[in-house]
């Protein structure tokens, strides 16, 4: 592709492409300086902040400032391939074009899909949806992004009449009170994390108040925590406008210009439910601690509120971000500098999907599915075959595919054999299904493996596009490599399978023609309510589109969405949506469990499992519990345990939380493929999801836990995988030579590694069943197996060492007899552990947190770590206090 090429030509020395971060919603800009070198893993450009994009002022977080090793992907998908065997692209997309039009025919245009995902680029976006909706006749295109930030979008829908965010990232400085709400913000969106804690830095009075089941890094980081009961949410905000209005804090003047709805709401306030006492009964809280929220908010004019999944995946998160808009609402908190509700996106590009219409139930440019829409829209593309209603939510999409009702389906830049609820099912469906086209850089995706075509993508840095990020900033990705082997743009790919179906309106010759037609589509939406418009942006020449500069829509609006008080709905006014509280039984024997992410890695591990930094953080499948919980049912830290979902089991390792309730667990959602094998977490959370969004309720499943019995537990290094049967199995991707740790129901014996592998030394341990076994070949070290009858405490990464040198017994038993415990890796970006930590603190008698950064520079990059280095630089002091005290009283 001619655009690709001439960005790749044009990646000079001393030249930088600027582009922007390919994973989470902050949109964060970056900077590619240096040369491609082909062929070379070390001369590759270096990849920096770039400190003229207004999202991250040149900060990074550690994925970020990890991009470069991201592009080494071990296996990337290089050719098309039709079963198993490679094909040209003109054979692949003819098979793919010819298989769509015999289903259509055969089945009718609802008997395909297509799944996609907020990693798409808004052109590969666009191509998508025009083809499925205007062309083939079906709405039932659906993407991630319905298990992230559904639920907002159709909060935002019925509150203003428009997908719309209001605030701005500047405005985290102008707030006197942030809230968030059902986020880890220091390490779900790291950068912008930072913008908050520097706020504070910069305005002692600034207030930060953390809503979340959990206590995680960042409740740690806030004046005030509140550990609400799980889907506490409504009843929580509901009550805060039980309060307001009791204290008369309210704007009476905003509701009655600007409000509809605020009689339903207050009957349903006015209820004894929503007093204070009974808020804090219900919540957990004491009184105190509830009162001091409400109090807080009712004097905090310019006041923030960033919510994300904890309240958006749930069985009733559209209604969890009424609630909370409605307080925004009533109190006239939105339109202005430093206020508003703050929905936060999870992927790159999820707004940019929202805005092209990229969810089965939108159609294109935030326009719904109304005659009107469907009639401008289909005379915008001179579109044949215009679906006329929605689609199938994402949810709903594979279980029409489990029932043979869809036939077809185009799986793209996602992986949903993992990512979807009650995953097992989702793989029967595409095991069932009569036609799996998968669209990926990897040949290893675990969907991937359900494909009768398959098909390589350009990945980041290999295409270019424009992306959207949590607060409307439009920024370019920009190519600066070459695509290997064979590797296309997607909407590429999608456009040539369009035109063998025989379809015209898809003759794109770059990736700018494409965003030029798609901001002329979002015309039609001139002298109506909607304010969705970038037509503008229609006749901007090529040069122009290769030099964009991040842009916030509405284009040219100094001033925030709403400052006018006028509101994109039929009356001009915002509506206050009447929200219920509704309780979950809790079952005898059943845990919430709560999925989410880790700092270090991205979704499916695809793009950041083989790096191994990124990988030290969270080493193996772990599901947390609070200490006294484990202690009451008999569990310890390291056992393998069983989760139980309808019938279905997964293993995992267990760890201690004392951030967790006593009936919760938590369990990270990025175990798939070759890193977390059968330890996905998904397949134990049931496929419940809100009636209004369809988005899945990821956050309180309902599990069963029990102890697994495991006669042997092991840790496997070597550069091939454990030559033998195990029933437990995670891989560690390491600096100098992977790791395994596995664990077997029967036990694994010495005899059965010499079987394999005759010429191992093994020798016994110091207990417990404990023996090691090393493998050499030419005085070299080539794989080591450490096992025990019970849950293993030493730290393998000392071991790493052995494998660069000549091997030597005695180096082994030296490193054997220290016996260090596992180290926590804290800050990722600087690979500083707690045990450096606590050392530099003891040994230097460092005092402040200047001192310890001056010496280790932890918590100095993102700042996603700083909760956790002053909670060990507080307990270190106290400790080392207590020693002192109890050494004089000898």
């Amino acid at each position: 592709m001619s655009n690709t090429a001439g960005q790749v030509a044009g990646c000079k020395q001393g030249e930088a492409v600027k582009s922007a971060c390919p994973y989470c919603g902050v949109g964060c800009g970056v900077a590619v300086k240096g040369k491609f070198q082909p062929g070379s893993l070390t001369k590759q450009p270096e990849i920096v902040g770039d400190v003229s994009h207004p999202a991250n002022h040149g900060a990074l977080c550690v994925k970020g400032s990890a991009l470069k090793e991201s592009l080494n992907i071990p296996n990337r998908l290089l050719y098309p391939r039709l079963g198993d065997k490679e094909v040209s692209w003109s054979a692949a997309t003819g098979a793919i074009a010819q298989k769509l039009k015999e289903t259509v025919a055969n089945y009718g245009p609802d008997s395909v899909a297509m799944y996609v995902s907020g990693q798409l680029l808004t052109e590969d976006y666009y191509v998508a949806n025009k083809l499925m909706k205007g062309f083939i006749g079906t709405a039932n295109i659906d993407t991630n992004s319905r298990l992230c930030m559904s639920s907002a979008v159709a909060a935002h829908n019925r509150a203003f009449g428009e997908d719309l965010v209001p605030v701005h990232y500047d405005d985290i400085a102008k707030a006197e009170l942030i809230v968030i709400v059902g986020a880890n913000t220091a390490w779900t969106h790291p950068v912008l994390f930072r913008r908050i804690q520097q706020a504070r830095e910069a305005n002692p009075d600034l207030r930060l108040v953390v809503i979340d089941p959990r206590r995680t890094t960042t409740a740690e980081q806030a004046d005030l925590h509140l550990p609400i009961a799980n889907d506490g949410d409504v009843l929580l905000f509901n009550g805060l406008l039980r309060y307001l209005s009791d204290h008369h804090a309210l704007d009476d003047d905003f509701i009655a210009r600007h409000c509809e709805g605020f009689a339903s709401l207050k009957a349903e306030i006015s209820r004894d439910l929503y007093s204070l006492a009974r808020c804090a009964e219900t919540l957990g809280l004491s009184r105190e601690q509830l009162n001091d929220f409400y109090a807080m908010f009712k004097d905090s004019p310019h006041t923030l509120t960033l919510f994300c999944q904890g309240i958006n995946q749930s069985a009733n998160g559209t209604d969890k971000a009424n609630a909370i808009i409605n307080c925004h609402l009533a109190t006239g908190r939105i339109g202005k500098p430093g206020a508003g509700p703050f929905s936060l996106t999870g992927q790159p590009n999820a707004m940019g999907g929202r805005e092209v219409g990229g969810l089965a139930n939108q159609l294109a440019v935030h326009r719904g599915f109304d005659p009107q829409s469907v009639s401008a829209v289909g005379d915008f593309w001179q579109a044949p075959n215009m679906a006329t209603q929605p689609g199938l939510k994402a949810v709903e999409l594979f279980e029409a595919i489990h029932q043979g009702k869809i036939k077809f389906v185009w799986v793209i830049a996602t992986n949903p054999v993992v990512s979807l609820p009650d995953s097992c099912k989702v793989a029967e469906a595409l095991a069932r299904c009569e036609c799996v086209v998968v669209s990926d850089i990897s040949p290893e995706a675990d969907t991937a493996a359900f494909a009768d075509v398959l098909l390589p993508a350009a990945g980041w840095g290999e295409k270019d596009g424009m992306v959207t990020n949590s607060e409307r900033m439009i920024s370019r990705q920009r190519a600066f490599l070459p695509p290997p082997g064979e590797a296309k743009a997607d909407w590429w790919v999608i456009c040539e399978v369009a035109k063998e179906m025989g379809f015209s309106g898809f003759d794109f010759a770059t990736v700018a023609d494409v965003y030029r037609e798609y901001a002329a589509l979002s015309r039609i939406n001139q002298n109506s309510p909607y304010l969705f418009d970038i037509s503008k942006l229609a006749s901007m020449t090529d040069a122009e589109y290769a030099n964009w500069q991040p842009q916030r829509w509405p284009l040219g609006r100094e001033s925030h969405l709403f400052s006018d008080g006028v509101f994109p709905t039929a009356s001009g006014r915002a509506n206050l949506i009447t929200a219920h509280h509704s309780e979950k039984e809790v079952q005898p024997g059943v845990w919430w469990l709560n999925t989410g992410r880790q700092r270090d890695q991205w979704h499916t591990m695809t793009r950041t499992g083989h790096i191994a930094r990124l990988a030290e953080s969270e080493t193996e499948p772990t599901v947390y519990i609070h200490p006294l919980s484990a202690s009451k049912y008999q569990l310890s830290e390291g056992q393998l345990v069983s989760l139980g979902y309808d019938g279905n089991s997964m293993l995992a390792k267990l760890a201690v939380d004392d951030g967790l309730s006593s009936n919760q667990l938590y369990m990270s959602m990025h175990w798939a493929g070759a890193f977390g094998f059968a330890s996905r977490v998904n397949q134990m959370v049931a496929p419940e999801v809100d009636p209004v969004s369809g988005q899945p309720a990821f956050k309180s499943a309902a599990v069963t836990l029990s102890p697994a019995r495991a006669a042997s537990y092991g840790i496997w290094m070597g550069a091939l995988p454990p030559p033998f049967e195990t029933d437990f199995l995670s891989f560690q991707t390491g600096e100098t030579i992977n790791i395994w740790r596995f664990a077997c129901r029967t036990p694994l014996s010495k005899s059965h590694l010499y079987g394999i592998t005759p010429q191992a030394l093994v020798m016994d341990g110091t207990g417990n069943g404990d023996w090691t076994a090393l493998m050499t070949a030419d005085s070299r070290l080539t794989a080591m197996c450490l096992v025990s009858e019970e849950p293993l405490r030493s730290d393998p990464q000392p071991y790493t060492g052995l494998f660069d040198k000549a091997f030597s017994v005695s180096a082994f038993l030296a490193l054997a007899m220290q016996g260090q415990a596992p180290s926590k890796l804290v800050c990722s970006c600087f690979r500083v552990t707690d045990r450096q930590i606590v050392q530099a603190i003891e040994r230097n008698g460092l005092t402040s947190l200047a001192g310890l950064q001056a010496q280790l520079k932890c918590g100095s990059n993102c700042g996603s770590c700083l909760g956790e280095v002053k909670a060990l630089l507080r307990q270190t002091q106290v400790n080392t206090e207590e020693a002192v005290t109890e050494g004089e009283q000898v």
